[in-house]
């Protein structure tokens, strides 16, 4: 691919400093080829919010089967890149079935590399549909806590003025 030859795997790839990166089914040698202090790498899918997913597959059935759980644990802005083998008998992965199966899962194709042997294509939600997962990548809004009066049936909220409340209610009996 031109302009990708002197890069960096890291840089090719798009993991930055702080990024949850997961390899499945990854070689040693490009393990080793992204370890670093910045970069949190996983070999399974325990993060729930992952930035990077590399899966290296060389059979479609593989694929199949880990896509969507794959897609599922993937921050609403990150990447799902795809490897297969470039020269390797029995392989029947292509781009073309890749882009497919990503289009099925609402996903589109936005880069392509090589990594190491293989050919990699990387996916991402599309815009629409990334607007609409945005809800992942935030934390929980915190709610007030509700309290109920056994006695009165009422709702006293706890928190700013609760003392107030509970002054007028004993005022009150």
């Amino acid at each position: 691919m031109a302009g990708t030859q002197g890069k960096p795997l890291p840089k090719k790839l798009g993991i930055k400093a702080g990024h949850r990166v997961c390899l499945l089914g990854a070689p040693r040698t490009i393990v080793r080829r992204l370890e670093s202090d910045e970069v949190r790498i996983a070999e399974d899918l325990r993060h729930p919010l992952i930035d990077v997913a590399v899966l290296f597959v060389d059979r479609v059935a593989d694929l199949e089967r880990r896509f969507a759980d794959i897609a599922g644990r993937l921050h609403p802005s990150g990447g799902f890149w795809v490897a297969w083998p470039k020269k390797k008998r029995g392989a029947d992965i292509t781009e073309e079935v890749v882009r497919r199966i990503a289009l099925a899962a609402g996903m589109v194709d936005n880069k392509i590399c090589t990594v190491g042997d293989s050919m990699a294509i990387r996916l991402v939600l599309r815009g629409s549909i990334r607007d609409a997962m945005a809800y992942r990548a935030e934390p929980p809004p915190v709610s007030r806590r509700v309290r109920r009066s056994a006695s009165a049936g009422r709702v006293v909220r706890s928190g700013a003025g609760s003392s107030l409340h509970r002054a007028r209610a004993r005022s009150t009996k």
